[in-house]
């Protein structure tokens, strides 16, 4: 499915075990739907040093890339998650980039795997 590092395909195969193609392909449909939205809180909040924006999207974003196998970007927004959660601002910003690199490395990984799915029938 993928020689890259970026989305593990043990996550994939796991949810192809328990809900075949289609729950596999939903997860990773709704992940690319929706997670620049949690983007979005992350960034702002890091950004106007609002912690509880950054914890809501980075709580959220980490959940959904840990559906995905998107590991190294749940690592990263485990971190940012944290250091929201302690206050620690700089921590926020001083994050953001890595977090950034590895939602993009994520999305087109993601992207290209979707091509290779079944259509969705829903």
């Amino acid at each position: 499915m993928t020689d890259s590092h970026v989305i593990d395909p043990q996550a994939l195969e796991r949810l192809k075990e328990w809900g075949g193609d289609k729950l596999a392909g939903q997860m990773v449909r709704l992940f690319l739907k929706n997670s620049d939205a949690r983007m979005d809180q992350i960034r702002t909040g890091a950004r106007e040093g609002d912690p509880e924006e950054t914890e809501k999207g980075a709580h959220s974003l980490k959940s959904s890339a840990a559906n995905i196998g998107a590991e190294t970007l749940r690592t990263l927004v485990t971190q940012i998650e944290s250091a929201a959660l302690s206050g620690e601002l700089d921590s926020m910003l001083s994050l953001l980039p890595g977090v950034e690199s590895a939602y993009a490395a994520a999305i087109a990984e993601l992207e290209s795997i979707e091509k290779g799915m079944p259509a969705d029938e829903s």
